[in-house]
């Protein structure tokens, strides 16, 4: 008979090689990049501009297209006794629907999400606190088939006080993103 600790602890081994299987998954079928790092860091330093679409405006990367939904401060835990987590500062929640516009199923990571502030700072996902706060774990490690879309938050442990920017949404883990603008 499992315990409740053991269960919890079952439950988060379960997530953590799905999601390990899918980051090998999307390595293995991104292909290479033809941009040079360069190139990639020029891109990243200018996602903030004013011409990067806004919230509510879909933005195609890759196989996918990315609406960003809303974003709000979502505290500093998330989840529910025995699954939940605290921040390191506080965790920055975006709301987002991915849709598979390509012509096979591709897997969404919430990993190929960065965040960036004011200040020029990127912060990845928190992948366990997205788990957490989603209620459907299988929401960001599972395929999604063409035509079809998931839709709920990300978060980012980020330092209290943060002031986010820019959303850079991407299709794999080797390119540098699209930007959207969000504050």
């Amino acid at each position: 008979m499992f315990t409740t600790a053991r269960l919890v602890r079952s439950s988060v081994v379960a997530a953590i090689a799905a999601s390990a299987l899918a980051v090998t998954l999307t390595g293995c079928s991104a292909g290479g990049s033809s941009s040079a790092p360069a190139a990639a860091e020029k891109s990243a330093s200018t996602s903030s501009s004013p011409s990067a679409p806004g919230m509510n405006t879909p933005v195609k990367a890759g196989s996918f297209e990315f609406t960003v939904l809303d974003v709000k401060d979502a505290g500093t835990t998330v989840g529910t006794a025995p699954l939940g987590k605290t921040a390191q500062g506080s965790y920055f929640q975006v709301d987002l629907k991915v849709a598979n516009t390509g012509n096979s199923s591709q897997t969404f990571l919430a990993d190929d999400v960065k965040l960036k502030d004011a200040a020029g700072k990127t912060y990845n996902a928190d992948v366990t606190a997205t788990l957490y706060a989603s209620g459907d774990a299988s929401t960001w490690v599972a395929a999604i088939n063409p035509g079809n879309a998931v839709q709920g938050p990300v978060l980012f442990d980020v330092p209290t006080g943060t002031k986010p920017t820019t959303l850079l949404v991407a299709d794999n883990a080797f390119t540098t993103g699209s930007p959207i603008t969000i504050g």
